[in-house]
């Protein structure tokens, strides 16, 4: 940083310009937070809609609190090892003698108050991807803080010490092991993939009472809420050239080409295969496959069909709806995780790869973001790691991807050599092994910490401290019946496990208060839309007298299933409904 003891010296014209477009930029990052809570809160059930909203919110003060204290000294202050920071920079004391202090490196130069407000809100937006994913719909607020503050000391910012610090060993600056990440590719989007993984698993997964029949909150939420990030993302991007340019222009306009495109692939991939049956499975009614929309009477008795992912024919939709529909469906949900993962593919790559000649490079990092993203969404039923929101599908992968991706077209601006397309192919080597290092050090380092938190007596990650061990001890009761895992999301009918024992059991205490939901625990029942939902299908047979009712009804003991109310015979021999 260069100084200037004199705090009534003027800035020049070009500082001037570049700090007012810094301070525009930064001025939209908050929208990324709120945006953040809208898409999480409305992405969860009710019971847990407000814990996803307030989260963010909540940790926000806590980041401002410790980037002022030392934060921004263990990132920023060039250090003699190339792995931390030094306690420089505390209390922001730099400030006391220089009001005119400047942040310089190979991108620009700008007043340092004001790369201390940008940065100070990267960090504040990686805590908000990364937390209330973590915990959603089963973990504690009170240890996920302890976390939080541990997580911020000796995991974030050595690693943004890392790419971003002129002597950090994989900065661009350095020069010695390059690492081409333009906005966060890593610092960011990585280390919150892979905290929320570490913390998922260490978790375990959710129960599945709290899984039948699944209804986010509010949609709407999300969709409001991916727009403010989009919105707010333009900022996020371009303020990280550091200075007023035509680039920036292009940066901000390949941001919007990646995530657009990004949207159109991953709701295509969504479109294309919800009307396909997951795990091979096929729709049945009364024993054999059928796709009718009007099925005969004989048709009638319908049996739901799940697949070993958990989720039924149609992901998005309820058995009393289209499941045995084949009918392709759009899905708001599918869109908005498509825009968010064109955001976070095209992050590393940023101004590396934006110029007045390259906007075809937007559209091919939203194509494969789109696709690796989607495709990982997957993976946790592969692993059985229940990243309930999706996190490490979301940012950790197409972090990963951006970050390849970056060293293949990365062009030669900002200090860099440029990519595979410039001839430096040695980039692409850089960028693995930052890719490499980020993802074990986050991942392991988030693995001890959570495992030693939960062993401080009172500090118990879950809500249901006893799940994991009472599940452990199922699966080894059942080990000799070969019976399928529990899926991770169900959106059928609970009457299903009714007649097995082990579910069946009187629940604990815990295991109660978990099923409440968090909102109930942690803030004593309020709630994000506090009312009772009630949902009728209304059909013809609701208005069919006891004459009409066709005969195979009257002969069916079982009455009229598959739809949000069912046919008794009374003692009288009518059928009358129950809801």
């Amino acid at each position: 940083m260069s100084s200037d003891t004199d705090s009534g010296t003027s800035l020049d014209l070009e500082t001037s310009l570049n700090t007012l477009y810094m301070v525009g930029c930064t001025a939209v990052l908050p929208l990324i937070v709120i945006g953040i809570g809208f898409f999480y809160s409305g992405l969860t059930q009710r019971r847990s809609s407000l814990t996803m909203f307030a989260i963010p919110l909540l940790i926000t003060p806590m980041i401002v609190i410790d980037w002022f204290i030392w934060g921004y000294s263990l990132s920023y202050a060039a250090a003699s090892n190339h792995f931390i920071g030094n306690l420089n920079f505390v209390v922001l004391r730099q400030f006391r003698n220089a009001t005119t202090d400047q942040f310089t490196n190979s991108r620009g130069h700008i007043l340092a108050a004001a790369h201390v407000l940008f940065n100070m809100f990267f960090k504040i937006i990686c805590a908000a991807l990364t937390f209330p994913g973590c915990v959603a719909e089963r973990g504690r607020i009170l240890p996920m803080i302890l976390f939080v503050f541990i997580w911020s000391t000796i995991i974030y910012n050595p690693v943004t010490y890392w790419f971003w610090n002129k002597n950090g060993w994989l900065s661009v600056d350095l020069g010695r092991l390059p690492v081409l990440d333009f906005a966060g590719g890593n610092c960011v989007h990585i280390v919150s993939g892979f905290t929320c993984l570490a913390y998922s698993y260490i978790l375990g997964p959710r129960n599945p009472k709290l899984l039948y029949n699944y209804r986010n909150v509010n949609t709407g939420h999300i969709i409001f809420g991916t727009f403010c990030v989009v919105y707010g993302w333009m900022g996020f991007i371009a303020g990280c050239d550091f200075k007023f340019s035509f680039n920036s222009l292009y940066i901000i306009l390949n941001t919007l080409i990646a995530a657009s495109t990004s949207a159109i692939v991953w709701t295509a991939i969504d479109y294309l295969f919800s009307s396909v049956p997951l795990e091979g499975e096929t729709p049945v009614m009364n024993g054999r496959q059928d796709y009718k929309l009007e099925p005969s009477p004989s048709d009638i008795i319908m049996q739901p069909v799940i697949s070993r992912t958990g989720v039924a024919i149609n992901q998005r939709q309820h058995e009393s709806k289209s499941n045995f529909v084949e009918k392709r469906k759009f899905s708001m949900i599918s869109f908005s995780s498509g825009l968010m993962a064109g955001l976070v593919v095209f992050t590393p790559a940023g101004g590396y790869v934006s110029s007045n000649a390259d906007f075809w490079k937007g559209i091919v990092f939203g194509v494969i973001g789109a696709i690796g993203g989607n495709l990982a969404t997957r993976l946790k039923y592969f692993f059985n790691i229940d990243d309930a929101l999706d996190i490490f599908a979301i940012h950790g992968v197409p972090g990963i991807i951006g970050s390849l991706l970056t060293g293949i077209f990365a062009n030669k601006l900002y200090g860099s050599k440029g990519g595979w397309v410039e001839g430096h192919w040695k980039q692409f080597g850089y960028q693995l092994l930052g890719v490499v290092v980020t993802s074990a050090y986050v991942f392991f380092m988030s693995m001890v910490f959570l495992y030693l938190i939960d062993l401080i007596p009172g500090m118990h990650l879950r809500i249901d401290k006893d799940f994991n061990r009472r599940e452990r001890e199922k699966k080894m009761m059942k080990k000799s019946a070969a019976k399928p895992d529990e899926e991770l999301e169900s959106q059928v009918s609970p009457h299903r496990f009714e007649t097995d024992t082990a579910v069946s059991e009187q629940p604990s205490f815990w295991e109660e208060v978990e099923l409440q939901g968090t909102d109930a625990y942690e803030f004593n029942g309020e709630y994000m839309l506090d009312f009772m939902e009630f949902i009728r299908v209304i059909r013809p047979q609701d208005y069919l007298e006891d004459e009409e009712v066709p005969e195979i009804l009257q002969s069916s003991p079982n009455g009229f299933h598959g739809h949000d109310f069912e046919l008794h015979q009374d003692e009288a021999n009518h059928l009358t409904k129950r809801e």
